[in-house]
């Protein structure tokens, strides 16, 4: 692991938690661009890490948990939103309930401070499956641990929001089985057919 960010992760692991009085926000977004989303059992969908609100913003350690009775996190992909002066040893690690992601500008990187993040801004996407229905009022299936963190280009501790996703899991609709008069009425329209084509045939 690169040196800077493993001495960060440290640090970090020892003093920090993610605040919630201040307006720097993470948070989980689904396809619908929200955070609350309806799927079916069996089906896959993406859950979109975002950062919003980020002056001098260098790097992110993000734990999400998650309700691995109903979901279960096929992949983890990053945005390199640092592109190509992210840290090489960046972490992402999935077990059944939780992830782990955390990226940092590179110890050699030329840049001499972070990014100015003004408006959500794609981290990385982890993808789910659902597994089995879920309770209606449940909250947060996916949600961002209190101990994640965001931090400047120096390695500083900056605050904020969180917020989670609500994943809604629902049983696969039942197929809508033929009406029973549907099947009198096809011979009988067969038959009306049937007699015109003899009537004619007599008629010639």
């Amino acid at each position: 692991m690169n040196k800077k960010l493993f001495i960060k992760l440290i640090l970090l692991s020892i003093t920090g938690i993610f605040h919630t009085a201040e307006a720097t926000t993470l948070s989980v977004k689904f396809p619908n661009n929200s955070n609350i989303y309806t799927t079916t059992v069996g089906s896959f969908f993406d859950a979109n890490i975002y950062a919003d609100g980020l002056p001098d913003f260098g790097g992110f350690d993000i734990y999400l948990t998650y309700n691995s009775a109903n979901l279960s996190a096929q992949s983890l992909s990053t945005a390199t939103v640092f592109g190509t002066d992210t840290d090489a040893s960046f972490i992402q690690s999935i077990a059944p309930g939780s992830i782990h992601f955390a990226e940092a500008i590179a110890y050699d990187s030329p840049a001499t401070e972070g990014l100015n993040i003004a408006g959500p801004t794609l981290l990385g996407t982890v993808t789910f499956k659902a597994l089995i229905v879920s309770a209606i009022n449940t909250a947060y299936l996916i949600d961002i641990s209190a101990s994640s963190e965001i931090y400047t280009f120096n390695g500083k501790s900056i605050g904020g929001t969180a917020q989670g996703g609500n994943v809604k899991v629902t049983a696969i609709p039942a197929a809508v089985p033929l009406p029973a008069s549907i099947f009198l009425f096809v011979p009988g329209l067969l038959a009306v057919f049937g007699a015109r084509k003899s009537i004619r045939e007599i008629a010639a």
